[in-house]
């Protein structure tokens, strides 16, 4: 009966093994609402194929839409859009976060190409780059980058208000440290041990971006497929596979990237 009260007790806490249960709970509720509801014809099946049917049909996408190979190409985009928007965004934010020069020559920029609608730069990517694999990538990759330079730059700003942290710093320049050796032990360990989190918070946005730049110039990858299954009306229950697909891989990248983040910044869960 404890248990059920903690459940319901305004800002109670539970343990980790009624946790798990009714996280388990949630999504068997979650799955059989989705099959009664066109069970029952609440809403056509044409709209929202049971949970049965969409499941059946990864059969047809592996053998006849080549499941395996447009989820890899997709992948490998997502990888390569992280990467190059990782190398130009850290080196960049260090500099405008640290250099009072930059910091104010293109502070407001940067603060303002956030707001950039980007399914509308689409067009111009494909004028840079043609309209193969490279423009998906660089796409994505500005996708990316848009939100983490900002956001690199704001963890230096955060540092510089957090009173131990400020303390560290000063103890280092009284005991004669170097720009170098300030920028090596203190503010690229601080700094990236905060902005890791910003970027496992964009595998979702990630995502987004890999399915618009997909479905332009359609010739592989999971967006395409959507591309593919929309344009045939009667393949609703193949859309709704990928995007379950696309729900999982995301989930497992976010994991991944978590469990990466502890092996590499092992201070922070000390």
């Amino acid at each position: 009966m404890d248990t059920i009260k903690n459940l319901f007790t305004f800002a109670g806490v539970v343990d980790k093994k009624t946790s798990t249960i009714v996280s388990i709970l949630g999504w068997v509720l979650l799955i059989f609402f989705w099959w009664l509801i066109p069970t029952l014809g609440w809403i056509k099946s044409t709209i929202l194929p049971s949970p049965i049917d969409v499941i059946l049909c990864y059969k047809t996408l592996f053998i006849e839409r080549n499941l395996l190979y447009n989820t890899g190409y997709s992948i490998f985009i997502n990888m390569g859009g992280y990467l190059q928007a990782m190398a130009f965004a850290i080196p960049l934010g260090f500099m405008v976060g640290l250099i009072p020069f930059f910091r104010h020559l293109v502070s407001k920029q940067i603060e303002a190409i956030r707001f950039t609608p980007l399914p509308a730069t689409t067009g111009i990517f494909m004028a840079l780059f043609g309209l193969g694999l490279g423009v998906k990538v660089e796409f994505l990759a500005f996708g990316i980058f848009v939100y983490l330079l900002p956001a690199i730059a704001q963890r230096i700003k955060d540092i510089e208000t957090d009173d131990h942290l400020k303390a560290l710093k000063q103890t280092m320049w009284t005991l004669n440290a170097s720009p170098w050796m300030t920028l090596k032990h203190f503010y690229i360990p601080s700094v990236l041990s905060r902005f890791s989190m910003d970027v496992i918070n964009l595998v979702a946005v990630s995502w987004t971006y890999i399915v618009i730049a997909e479905m332009v110039n359609a010739q592989g990858g999971l967006g395409s497929m959507i591309y593919m299954a929309t344009s045939r009306g009667s393949h609703v229950d193949q859309l709704y596979a990928v995007l379950l697909l696309i729900i999982f891989i995301g989930f497992v990248q976010d994991k991944l990237l978590k469990l990466l983040d502890k092996k590499l910044f092992k201070f922070k869960y000390a």
